[in-house]
């Protein structure tokens, strides 16, 4: 069995400041990939919800609350969730924030325009 120094050192080891530093360099680009196609696919949908909001004169107050039931249904999407098993998961989100009191018309409009998914 190893002595308590023994694993002290080890740890030590483990954990230096160069250690991590290469651990985490040899994730990075991978790690800034995947944050750089996440954007790319999340922006356009959050710009879709923002137009749609502007048209119905939504109060930007409640904008957060309406990007976020927007961001959930796409955080399942592109978990690749999809089909009835989507649209019933969008129909809990509409239920959720209608609940929260956001607008019924405009969380149907957001999975219908933006996601082509309809909730009622």
């Amino acid at each position: 069995m190893r002595s308590e120094t023994d694993r002290q050192d080890a740890y030590g080891a483990k954990t230096a400041p160069t250690t991590v530093g290469l651990k985490v360099a040899a994730r990075l680009t991978g790690m800034k990939t995947g944050f750089e196609a996440a954007l790319n696919s999340l922006v356009p949908i959050e710009q879709q919800v923002q137009a749609l909001l502007n048209a119905a004169a939504v109060p930007t107050i409640h904008y957060p609350f309406y990007y976020a039931f927007a961001r959930e249904i796409w955080t399942m999407d592109n978990a690749g969730i999809s089909g009835d098993t989507l649209a019933a998961q969008a129909q809990s989100l509409h239920d959720k924030w209608e609940a929260r009191g956001l607008a019924t018309a405009r969380l149907v409009e957001i999975a219908d325009t933006v996601f082509n998914i309809t909730v009622t």
